[in-house]
Protein backbone atom coordinates (compact mmCIF):
# COMPACT_ATOMS: atom_id res chain seq x y z
CA UNK A 1 0.00 0.00 0.00
CA UNK A 2 2.74 2.56 0.77
CA UNK A 3 4.19 1.89 -2.69
CA UNK A 4 0.85 2.68 -4.36
CA UNK A 5 0.70 5.96 -2.47
CA UNK A 6 4.27 6.80 -3.49
CA UNK A 7 3.50 5.95 -7.12
CA UNK A 8 0.44 8.20 -7.09
CA UNK A 9 2.29 11.01 -5.29
CA UNK A 10 5.17 10.90 -7.78
CA UNK A 11 2.68 11.00 -10.65
CA UNK A 12 0.92 14.04 -9.19
CA UNK A 13 4.18 15.83 -8.37
CA UNK A 14 5.49 15.14 -11.87
CA UNK A 15 2.26 16.40 -13.44
CA UNK A 16 2.48 19.68 -11.52
CA UNK A 17 6.20 20.11 -12.21
CA UNK A 18 5.77 19.45 -15.95
CA UNK A 19 2.64 21.56 -16.51
CA UNK A 20 3.48 24.45 -14.18
CA UNK A 21 7.04 24.35 -15.47
CA UNK A 22 5.84 24.64 -19.06
CA UNK A 23 3.57 27.54 -18.14
CA UNK A 24 6.43 29.36 -16.45
CA UNK A 25 9.40 28.41 -18.63
CA UNK A 26 10.94 26.16 -15.96
CA UNK A 27 12.21 23.06 -17.70
CA UNK A 28 14.49 21.41 -15.18
CA UNK A 29 12.15 20.52 -12.26
CA UNK A 30 9.71 18.58 -14.44
CA UNK A 31 12.47 16.81 -16.36
CA UNK A 32 14.31 15.83 -13.17
CA UNK A 33 11.20 14.59 -11.39
CA UNK A 34 10.06 12.62 -14.43
CA UNK A 35 13.52 11.05 -14.78
CA UNK A 36 13.57 10.22 -11.06
CA UNK A 37 10.12 8.62 -11.26
CA UNK A 38 11.05 6.65 -14.39
CA UNK A 39 14.34 5.47 -12.91
CA UNK A 40 12.70 4.43 -9.65
CA UNK A 41 9.99 2.46 -11.46
CA UNK A 42 12.44 0.77 -13.83
CA UNK A 43 14.68 -0.19 -10.92
CA UNK A 44 11.90 -1.78 -8.91
CA UNK A 45 10.14 -3.41 -11.86
CA UNK A 46 10.31 -7.19 -12.24
CA UNK A 47 10.24 -6.60 -16.01
CA UNK A 48 12.11 -3.36 -16.74
CA UNK A 49 12.26 -4.02 -20.49
CA UNK A 50 8.46 -4.51 -20.62
CA UNK A 51 7.95 -1.32 -18.62
CA UNK A 52 10.38 0.59 -20.85
CA UNK A 53 8.48 -0.63 -23.93
CA UNK A 54 5.15 0.43 -22.39
CA UNK A 55 6.59 3.88 -21.67
CA UNK A 56 7.99 4.16 -25.22
CA UNK A 57 4.61 3.18 -26.69
CA UNK A 58 2.89 5.71 -24.44
CA UNK A 59 5.24 8.40 -25.80
CA UNK A 60 4.30 7.35 -29.34
CA UNK A 61 0.66 7.68 -28.27
CA UNK A 62 1.44 11.15 -26.96
CA UNK A 63 3.03 12.15 -30.24
CA UNK A 64 -0.05 10.94 -32.12
CA UNK A 65 -2.72 12.33 -29.78
CA UNK A 66 -1.17 15.58 -28.61
CA UNK A 67 0.71 16.13 -31.87
CA UNK A 68 -2.65 15.73 -33.60
CA UNK A 69 -4.17 18.30 -31.28
CA UNK A 70 -1.38 20.74 -32.13
CA UNK A 71 -1.55 20.14 -35.89
CA UNK A 72 -5.33 20.52 -35.97
CA UNK A 73 -5.40 23.60 -33.75
CA UNK A 74 -7.37 21.94 -30.97
CA UNK A 75 -4.67 22.81 -28.44
CA UNK A 76 -1.82 25.32 -28.56
CA UNK A 77 0.95 24.38 -26.15
CA UNK A 78 3.27 26.61 -24.19
CA UNK A 79 6.89 25.75 -25.00
CA UNK A 80 5.99 23.98 -28.25
CA UNK A 81 8.36 21.69 -30.11
CA UNK A 82 7.46 22.27 -33.74
CA UNK A 83 4.35 20.58 -35.10
CA UNK A 84 4.59 17.62 -32.71
CA UNK A 85 3.69 17.42 -29.06
CA UNK A 86 6.05 19.36 -26.78
CA UNK A 87 8.50 17.52 -24.54
CA UNK A 88 6.59 18.28 -21.35
CA UNK A 89 3.38 16.73 -22.72
CA UNK A 90 5.35 13.62 -23.64
CA UNK A 91 6.68 13.61 -20.09
CA UNK A 92 3.07 13.46 -18.92
CA UNK A 93 2.53 10.37 -21.07
CA UNK A 94 5.65 8.82 -19.48
CA UNK A 95 4.50 9.40 -15.92
CA UNK A 96 0.96 8.26 -16.68
CA UNK A 97 2.28 5.00 -18.15
CA UNK A 98 4.22 4.47 -14.92
CA UNK A 99 0.94 4.36 -12.98
CA UNK A 100 -0.80 1.72 -15.11
CA UNK A 101 0.43 -1.26 -13.13
CA UNK A 102 0.34 0.45 -9.77
CA UNK A 103 -1.81 3.37 -8.58
CA UNK A 104 -3.99 3.23 -11.72
CA UNK A 105 -3.69 -0.54 -11.90
CA UNK A 106 -7.36 -0.94 -11.01
CA UNK A 107 -8.05 -0.28 -14.70
CA UNK A 108 -6.29 -3.48 -15.74
CA UNK A 109 -9.43 -5.53 -15.05
CA UNK A 110 -11.78 -2.65 -15.86
CA UNK A 111 -10.60 -1.26 -19.19
CA UNK A 112 -14.02 -0.01 -20.21
CA UNK A 113 -14.56 1.76 -16.87
CA UNK A 114 -11.06 3.25 -17.09
CA UNK A 115 -11.79 4.45 -20.61
CA UNK A 116 -15.05 6.07 -19.53
CA UNK A 117 -13.31 7.76 -16.60
CA UNK A 118 -10.64 9.03 -19.00
CA UNK A 119 -13.44 10.67 -20.97
CA UNK A 120 -14.01 12.87 -17.92
CA UNK A 121 -10.57 13.12 -16.30
CA UNK A 122 -8.55 13.88 -19.46
CA UNK A 123 -10.57 16.99 -20.37
CA UNK A 124 -10.29 18.14 -16.75
CA UNK A 125 -6.53 17.68 -16.92
CA UNK A 126 -6.30 19.80 -20.08
CA UNK A 127 -8.54 22.38 -18.43
CA UNK A 128 -6.21 22.47 -15.41
CA UNK A 129 -3.30 22.99 -17.82
CA UNK A 130 -5.26 25.85 -19.39
CA UNK A 131 -5.86 27.45 -15.98
CA UNK A 132 -2.15 27.17 -15.20
CA UNK A 133 -1.26 28.82 -18.51
CA UNK A 134 0.36 25.82 -20.21
CA UNK A 135 -2.20 25.40 -23.01
CA UNK A 136 -4.72 27.41 -25.00
CA UNK A 137 -7.73 26.21 -27.00
CA UNK A 138 -7.76 28.10 -30.32
CA UNK A 139 -10.95 26.37 -31.48
CA UNK A 140 -12.75 26.90 -28.18
CA UNK A 141 -12.87 25.31 -24.75
CA UNK A 142 -15.84 23.01 -25.32
CA UNK A 143 -14.53 21.78 -28.64
CA UNK A 144 -11.18 20.91 -27.04
CA UNK A 145 -12.88 19.19 -24.10
CA UNK A 146 -14.98 17.08 -26.48
CA UNK A 147 -11.97 16.11 -28.58
CA UNK A 148 -9.97 15.22 -25.45
CA UNK A 149 -12.78 13.00 -24.17
CA UNK A 150 -13.23 11.31 -27.54
CA UNK A 151 -9.52 10.62 -28.05
CA UNK A 152 -8.51 9.70 -24.52
CA UNK A 153 -11.15 7.00 -24.10
CA UNK A 154 -9.66 4.75 -26.80
CA UNK A 155 -6.12 5.83 -25.88
CA UNK A 156 -6.57 4.61 -22.30
CA UNK A 157 -8.19 1.40 -23.47
CA UNK A 158 -5.18 0.79 -25.75
CA UNK A 159 -2.58 1.68 -23.09
CA UNK A 160 -4.19 -0.54 -20.48
CA UNK A 161 -4.43 -3.38 -22.99
CA UNK A 162 -0.72 -2.92 -23.80
CA UNK A 163 0.08 -2.82 -20.09
CA UNK A 164 -1.73 -6.13 -19.58
CA UNK A 165 0.18 -7.75 -22.44
CA UNK A 166 3.61 -6.34 -21.70
CA UNK A 167 3.45 -6.59 -17.90
CA UNK A 168 1.17 -9.47 -16.94
CA UNK A 169 -0.23 -9.34 -13.45
CA UNK A 170 1.27 -11.64 -10.89
CA UNK A 171 -0.89 -14.55 -9.90
CA UNK A 172 -1.05 -15.69 -6.33
CA UNK A 173 0.75 -18.91 -5.55
CA UNK A 174 -1.60 -21.80 -4.84
CA UNK A 175 -2.23 -22.35 -1.16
Amino acid sequence: MPYLIANFALFQASWVALVAGAANGLLIPGVLLTALFLGWELRRSENPSGLALLVALAVVGGIVVDGGYALSGVVAYELPAGPLAPWWILGLWVVFALTLTESMGWMRDRRLMGSLMAGVSAPLSYYAGYKLGAVEFPRGLWFAMGVAAATWMPAIFALVTLSNRLLPKKTAAPA
